[in-house]
């Protein structure tokens, strides 16, 4: 292997354990805060906080980042401090201080975020295969935390404080790994790194050349609107989505369900590359649309286990066709000198969409109840199909102009 090629396999290895960490703890942020009393405004607030926070630490760490011409510090910090607000939650004792941990905690790992993307795109020769392979291990230590989250909980139900106090001993073996990564110096190229929204990954942009993109560029424009009104539904759901499964059934089934879901998405995510490949990522998006409707549906209706599976089935295929698609799309549709932006604009949309949907789901639940609320997340689905009819598909385009 080249030695860039073993960094990068060190660095992708070390996010492994740091999603492993996530996969222990995230699904159950839900239940846990329902536990400390909170009412069902503060676990929508747990998103939407963490959202915002991150966001905003994204620019103040991303800015420091770059002024120092480093990026190991920043992975290093934001991966200790994820996992220390992890387990000083395993101390919480009243929901307001579970909230203000959550809060802080999307602020400071935020350091993480933006310098990982950098120090990615300066460890690559190839930055698509090199954010696939970040991304297949990432994914799969996510999917590994929440089986172990899941056994956890069957093993010791109720017991939050020790599966948090568990959750941050993959950060600890993460940063020991980091440790040994040799920084390269050199002047970064302008990345973002693309995390599932279900975990951090929100970004920052640069407004004033925001505006003028949007004004030259329909087709982006018009599927930003998209993803915003996909991730209002998302956020609908799965900001309480390990209540409604806790309720039904178990503590134990909030960790496993994700995990499998994980794994499910890990098996596709190529398979539906490959299919964007061959007939244009704008039929793919689709369909990862479609597959959020009937992901909604089947949790509403899922009063069996078999359900259950089959849910997480069509969750982890739907989430591999959407977001493998959705990135390909912008990075095709955009010139090469714009991408940042452009990529910066339809992740901010999302960020966005993970606020107002966690507060949408919050009303609709104090009003009807939280099986017909994940149901009502379909009509912000359709929406967002119906937005993408007049776009142009990406098949022969590059660089955002057409193949000659």
């Amino acid at each position: 292997m080249k030695k860039r090629d073993k960094e990068l396999l060190l660095l992708s290895l070390a996010f492994l354990f740091v999603n492993m960490g996530w996969g222990i703890a995230w699904p159950q942020l839900p239940n846990y805060m329902k536990a400390l009393g909170g009412s069902m405004v503060m676990v929508a607030s747990l998103s939407i906080l963490f959202n915002v926070f991150s966001t905003l630490g994204q620019y103040f760490w991303g800015k420091k980042s770059d002024e120092m011409g480093r990026r190991k510090p920043f992975v290093i910090f934001g991966i200790a401090t994820g996992g220390f607000f992890f387990f000083i939650m395993a101390f919480a004792t009243t929901a307001s201080v579970l909230l203000s941990m959550r809060a802080l905690q999307g602020f400071f790992m935020s350091a993480q975020t933006p310098a990982v993307s950098a120090l990615i795109s300066e460890l690559s020769s190839n930055v698509g295969r090199s954010f696939g392979i970040f991304n297949a291990l990432s994914n799969a230590g996510f999917m590994l935390g929440n089986f172990i989250g899941g056994f956890v909980m069957k093993i010791y139900p109720h017991n939050y404080p020790f599966l948090y106090l568990l959750s941050s001993i993959p950060f600890i073996i993460s940063i020991l790994l980091i440790i040994f990564l040799k920084e390269p110096y050199k002047k970064p190229a302008d990345f973002r790194m693309i995390f599932r929204i279900d975990r951090p990954g929100p970004l920052i942009i640069r407004w004033k050349n925001a505006i003028g993109f949007i004004q030259r560029n329909r087709n982006i424009t018009i599927m930003t609107i998209s993803v915003l009104f996909i991730m209002i539904a998302s956020g609908m759901v799965y900001s309480f989505l390990s209540l409604l499964i806790n309720n039904r059934f178990g503590e134990a089934w909030v960790g496993w369900y994700f995990g499998l879901d994980s794994g499910v998405s890990i098996i596709f995510v190529y398979l539906l590359g490959y299919a964007a490949d061959k007939m244009g990522s704008k039929p793919i998006i689709a369909i990862g649309i479609l597959g959020y409707a009937l992901t909604f549906y089947l949790y509403y209706a899922a009063t069996t286990i078999y359900l259950l599976l089959f849910a997480a089935l069509v969750s982890g295929f739907k989430w591999a066709a959407y977001f493998n698609s959705i990135n390909t799309y912008i990075a095709k549709m955009s010139f090469r000198h714009e991408r940042a932006t452009a990529l910066g604009i339809m992740n901010s949309a999302m960020a966005l969409g993970w606020v107002f949907g966690p507060l949408i789901g919050a009303y609709l639940i104090s009003l009807l109840s939280l099986p017909l609320t994940i149901l009502l997340a379909i009509i912000p689905a359709a929406v967002s199909l119906v937005l993408i009819v007049p776009v142009e598909n990406d098949l022969n385009y590059i660089n955002g102009l057409p193949k000659p």
